[in-house]
């Protein structure tokens, strides 16, 4: 995913507002999972409508 793909999946928000950090996570978790899924939504082509 280039840089510019990044940031149109974000939107402008930071990522913790995609993808919310979950109670108790440590940051390296936190780090694995939001990769992972902002990973899905490049591939499933884009951000959900939240």
């Amino acid at each position: 995913m280039a840089r510019a793909e990044l940031a149109a999946l974000l939107g402008g928000r930071p990522v913790t507002d995609v993808v919310p950090p979950r109670t108790g996570e440590t940051v390296a978790d936190y780090a694995v999972r939001a990769t992972g899924e902002l990973m899905i939504r490049y591939l499933a082509g884009g951000v959900d409508e939240n």
